[in-house]
């Protein structure tokens, strides 16, 4: 019986080869783009999965309230962890990684940078689950002076020798023996490195509260009291940091993170993380796509009701049962699922290299061998198959032998039910239209904003030890002989990347007043070089060396946070004030004040800066001109190994940071965008494919108008005014939806774009452009056609 369905339903779609291969396509095309969306959800949910002990893992985050703001860090106190371990007994064990920065590692005479360089305890390698290549887990960072590699720098230090027990040395000359290599940290991790140090005893056993510099994470044991833990924070505060922080008003609280959840919940200030809204929103574009297809396949079939309901009436007549008939019809959906699903695997397979490079995974081929996806490949037979083939066969197989073979048969309902599908299909295509213009808006918006400095032909030079700063002067003066070099200065961070918060005590309406700002340290050039203005009082002068102590920057939301009137001459305490009061730090006086720049993406709002001046630091800026600039890098190159013959010459361009900053966003940009325009070219194949068949029915009317006169224009509008009408029904539908829906979305961003009406008003002319071309085609070929021929049977 199963063999006679499928040959019948083989014949079926040889017979109708025009109609069959717009399902086949369509489907594909659904059944491609959800399998590649699908493995792109399931590498965001699978991110730090991995490790044998997740779901006894947790992060602790900090909230640090003033009385005028709430400042959300990833970063603790070194002794919080510990402290927590020593209280509860159900912590079973804790991590701390401690930020080295950029790191240059020396190899004899090989020099190394490295980025993403840790110091931790010894103990992660208990909590967390890394592939050991060479070395042994339990005793790699044990005893000072050890570092773990990652494959990857292991062997661009070392080649395919090996690496445990080499010594490398860093750019302040301290050794460090290797004494272990594991496999690169897999990507789908919410921290990543390149090496891990054993922490050295400074940070080991420091045990000071007032600063929060390190990421901490708890083991806890199974059935761990979470409630429990968090209850005891207000505690910690009370016992330990009460001292310092409550004469300022700022009160510390915590929250435990699961490290599972960081990836995609978690959003803190200086985080790169996913979120679960994407996930939401690919999850859906997947089902919507698969629905369209379904759609189509309903449309056509229930369309092509008439031709198919003489076979039904013999079929009926001959004693076929309906259970049989809906039978066979599904057995048809079935087989055009399963075809479409064949062909879809060749192209996922065929597209994942591709589809890696756009979206920034690293999602393997074994992947497509997975049980988890073999499974939504039978999710996908069963929801297309079986729920998009149902419909038309109930409604085949309900017609009435009778009336089908006395010639008096008239399909009734699918009609409507067709029209409520094409609305359905468009309203879900317009939907996407305007959110990809929103989202594309928005990342076009935060790319052109005035970042309120100059990012163009700036180079960014990073070094941190003290030689560079003895020789800077001579460097300095070197550059600036080259007129292709506009001018030079340094800062303690990157203008793109300046965090941290520090305390001082800064004059307010009612006399000092302790209170958190951002810090930077930067020279006399540094305003100019980045192309920054002051709107009230001066710069630093390189011919007023009191400015060292005396003098401080201050930006406009700094004066906005103190309610200064007059910010020139108001006071800043260069550090706290000692409880005992005594040996306070330097005071200094604002003397200018900066407009305001973003410190850091536009993802984070800009905070209020103090600018502390030095004539040199750990980041050099240097402005270069537009034309030759191979020969003035060439030139940069040459004179930082004259000068600092015994470090790398590295750089970046400015401009490459900021991009970077939004690069995860606009990969799912693209995703987004790609994946909508398939989902209206799946909509448009339907649409075709029912045009094509409506012309069909109408050729004899379309013969007749013709010879009564009718041009081929009134002929066109006549074919096209019925599509028209349903694609403006889903105007009023997909308008409220997308507005709501982006309106919510922007509400993520700090600064973000405007929602203009011409948005929608051009997102309805496209949406009618494209249903009028791809309705057009079969219009003019029926109006132009001869009407002698569709007239010569009557």
């Amino acid at each position: 019986m199963i063999k006679n369905y499928v040959v019948l339903a083989f014949r079926n779609l040889v017979k109708d080869k025009f109609y069959s291969l717009i399902n086949i396509l369509g489907l594909t095309i659904g059944v491609t783009c959800g399998m590649l969306l699908f493995l792109y959800v399931a590498d965001e949910l699978s991110y730090d999965k991995y490790h044998e002990k997740a779901d006894r893992i947790y992060r602790i985050v900090s909230y640090i309230r003033e009385p005028d703001k709430i400042n959300k860090w990833t970063s603790t106190q070194p002794p919080l962890v510990k402290t927590l371990k020593q209280d509860y007994p159900f912590v079973e064990s804790y991590v701390r990684f401690f930020g080295n920065g950029r790191t240059m590692f020396r190899l004899g005479e090989q020099k190394f940078y490295e980025e993403d360089v840790y110091s931790t305890d010894s103990t992660v390698f208990d909590i967390f689950t890394y592939q050991f290549l060479e070395g042994d887990p339990k005793l790699a960072l044990s005893q000072p002076g050890s570092i773990v590699l990652t494959e990857k720098v292991a062997k661009r230090f070392f080649g395919k020798n090996e690496a445990v027990g080499k010594i490398l040395r860093t750019d302040d000359t301290t050794s460090y023996k290797v004494t272990g290599v594991i496999r690169d940290v897999p990507k789908n991790s919410h921290f990543t490195f390149n090496a891990l140090m054993s922490l050295n005893s400074n940070q080991r056993n420091a045990d000071g509260w007032g600063g929060f510099y390190i990421n901490s994470y708890l083991l806890l044991s199974k059935n761990a009291d979470i409630k429990k833990l968090e209850a005891g924070f207000p505690g910690l505060y009370d016992k330990y940091m009460s001292s310092i922080f409550k004469r300022m008003g700022i009160h510390i609280t915590y929250q435990m993170q699961p490290l599972t959840s960081i990836h995609l919940y978690s959003k803190f200030d200086g985080e790169n993380n996913g979120d679960i809204g994407y996930v939401y929103t690919f999850s859906a574009i997947a089902f919507f796509m698969l629905l369209i297809a379904s759609i189509n396949y309903m449309n056509l079939a229930t369309a092509q009701s008439a031709r198919r309901a003489k076979e039904v009436g013999l079929r009926k007549t001959m004693g076929s049962l309906k259970g049989a008939l809906i039978a066979q019809f599904l057995t048809e959906s079935v087989l055009i699922t399963l075809i479409s699903l064949f062909a879809s695997l060749i192209m996922v397979a065929a597209l994942l290299s591709f589809f890696n490079q756009v979206s920034g995974k690293e999602i393997g081929y074994l992947e497509l061998l997975s049980p988890k996806f073999m499974l939504i490949g039978v999710a996908i037979v069963v929801f297309t198959g079986l729920v998009s083939g149902s419909y038309p066969a109930f409604y085949l197989s309900a017609f009435e032998p009778a009336q089908v073979l006395k010639g008096s048969f008239k399909a009734r309902g699918g009609g409507f039910f067709r029209k409520a599908l094409v609305v359905t299909q468009f309203s879900i295509s317009m939907v996407m239209l305007i959110c990809t213009w929103i989202v594309y808006q928005q990342l076009r918006y935060m790319q052109t904003k005035d970042m309120g400095y100059d990012r163009d032909q700036v180079l960014t030079i990073d070094y941190q030890d003290q030689q560079p700063h003895d020789k800077y002067n001579a460097f300095r003066k070197a550059l600036l002989d080259n007129p292709n070099i506009q001018s030079v200065a340094t800062a303690s961070s990157p203008v793109s990347n300046i965090g941290g918060r520090v305390i001082f005590n800064v004059e307010s309406s009612t006399g000092m007043k302790e209170m958190a700002f951002k810090p930077t340290v930067i020279d006399h050039d540094y305003i100019n070089t980045m192309g920054m203005k002051i709107v009230k009082g001066r710069n630093f002068s390189e011919d007023s060396p009191a400015d060292t102590a005396n003098s401080v920057l201050v930006n406009e939301a700094a004066v906005k946070r103190m309610n200064w009137k007059d910010p020139i001459g108001k006071k800043v305490m260069l550090g706290t004030v000692p409880a005992d009061g005594k040996n306070p730090p330097p005071t200094a006086q604002v003397v200018g004040v900066v407009r305001d720049f973003h410190q850091q993406s536009l993802y984070n709002p800009i905070e209020p800066l103090i600018m502390i001046y030095r004539r040199s630091s750990g980041v050099m800026h240097i402005k270069v001109k537009t034309k030759n600039t191979k020969e003035t890098l060439a030139y940069i190159g040459q004179k930082w190994q004259e000068i600092y013959p015994s470090r790398l010459f590295e750089y970046r361009f400015l401009d490459q940071d900021f991009e970077s900053a939004y690069q995860a966003d606009e990969l799912r940009g693209k995703i987004f965008t790609a994946f909508s325009a398939l989902t209206i070219l799946i909509a448009c194949l339907g649409l075709f494919g029912l045009a094509t068949f409506t012309t069909e029915q109408r050729v004899k009317e379309i013969g007749v108008r013709k010879v009564l006169g009718g041009s081929v224009t009134s002929v066109v509008l006549l074919l096209s005014k019925d599509f028209t009408k349903l694609v403006l029904f889903s105007f009023p539908i997909a308008i409220p939806i997308a507005y709501f829906s982006m309106h919510k979305w922007l509400q993520g961003f700090t600064y973000k774009t405007e929602m203009n009406v011409w948005i929608f008003l051009g997102a309805c002319a496209v949406t009618l452009v494209i249903c009028w071309l791809t309705v057009i085609y079969q219009s003019l070929k029926a109006a132009l056609a001869n009407p002698v021929k569709s007239l010569r049977s009557e």
